[in-house]
């Protein structure tokens, strides 16, 4: 029964990754060509002690060759001098506003700042996250050539010579592009609010949706909504549009994060998020299960070992198929190397977030 039950799972994993990689060739990359470009936007970058990051924040902005935007920074309470110091920098900048929330967590902040624009196009930005000098213009551009309701716009974790810091980049890749590869599925189920395009209108028809009871998991209610009344959700294949986001200071705060957005799965009400969650949890489940009962019968260590080179070879296809597009390096090494740990990464941060303390913060 057990290996039936492996092989299964093996069988569902592996077909949800093939459609992945699938989808994600599916979508074609987009070049930004020269165009005379109308849309006004409105930046808003929730905030929370985050002083250290705004001055490199405020210059990729200040270069962007696309001018035609404002930005809001909206505090949420910050105790290290951010809301002033961005306050300070909009006395010299006209282009920047630096408001206080009028709630607390990031998805007040970002209502706060929909509500003090009256722009068509919004893109949440996060602080720690940086942009080249054509993003903002790639995604005007893509959103006058293709109307859509929402745009997931490319992010990836910056380079780190820790273990901890390849893990992540490697980690966060993966959860991207299978979000990218879900929407070249027709099926999209995951997207990032560190950088996240969408029409004014199309956010205040969701508004009521959004569960304003929890302080985070703006993106994916967001996307769910949508999703729902069947809106246009797109991928802006474009490195371009990319963000690069600061990579987790220690094992500790990398795993806080990771055990934060775990926490919040159970309120993602959409079939095909909960069949990935659960697929992927399943297939590292048994690994580890199947190891435990080695030590009662030889023949578990075996099924253990199939299962897990058989996940790391598709594995290996899929981190192929996006090496180039998130600068991943020595991925057949790595994604060995992370294989292993992978599965107990898995089961710890599950069991953490369904029975350790809900973490009310960002």
């Amino acid at each position: 029964m057990t290996v039936l039950i492996s092989l299964i799972i093996l069988f569902v994993y592996s077909f949800l990754i093939i459609k992945f990689i699938k989808g994600w060739n599916t979508i074609p990359f987009f070049k930004a060509e020269k165009s005379e470009l109308q849309t006004r936007v409105t930046i808003i970058t929730p905030c929370k002690n985050e002083v250290d990051n705004l001055p490199q924040l405020f210059k990729a902005i200040n270069e962007q060759s696309y001018r035609n935007f404002e930005l809001i920074v909206v505090d949420d309470n910050s105790i290290d001098g951010s809301y002033e110091f961005a306050v300070r920098v909009s006395l010299y900048w006209p282009t920047l506003k630096a408001r206080k929330s009028i709630g607390s967590g990031k998805k007040s902040a970002i209502y706060t700042g929909i509500y003090l624009s009256e722009n068509e196009l919004i893109i949440t930005l996060d602080a720690d996250s940086i942009p080249s000098s054509d993003w903002l213009r790639t995604i005007v551009l893509f959103y006058e050539k293709n109307p859509s309701d929402l745009i997931i716009c490319p992010v990836k974790t910056g380079e780190s010579n820790a273990f901890i810091g390849h893990f992540e980049q490697f980690e966060f890749a993966s959860l991207v592009a299978s979000g990218v590869g879900a929407v070249g599925a027709g099926k999209p189920i995951l997207c990032n609010g560190a950088n996240l395009a969408f029409r004014r209108d199309a956010w205040l028809m969701s508004e009521s949706e959004l569960h304003f009871d929890e302080p985070s998991g703006d993106d994916i209610f967001l996307l769910q909504s949508i999703k729902r009344r069947k809106g246009v959700i797109r991928f802006l294949k474009s490195t371009d549009a990319m963000v690069v986001t600061r990579p987790s200071r220690s094992v500790i705060s990398f795993f806080k994060q990771r055990k934060r957005w775990v926490s919040k799965l159970s309120a993602f009400k959409d079939f095909q998020f909960a069949f990935t969650a659960i697929s992927v949890f399943a297939i590292c489940f048994l690994i580890v299960l199947n190891l435990v009962l080695a030590f009662v019968n030889v023949r578990f260590l075996y099924l253990s070992l199939a299962l897990f080179v058989s996940k790391w070879i598709v594995d290996l296809m899929f981190f192929r198929t996006i090496q180039s597009f998130f600068n991943l390096k020595n991925v057949l090494t790595n994604s060995l190397l992370f294989s292993f740990i992978y599965p107990f990464y898995v089961l710890l941060t599950a069991g953490c977030a369904v029975f350790g303390r809900k973490n009310k913060k960002w």
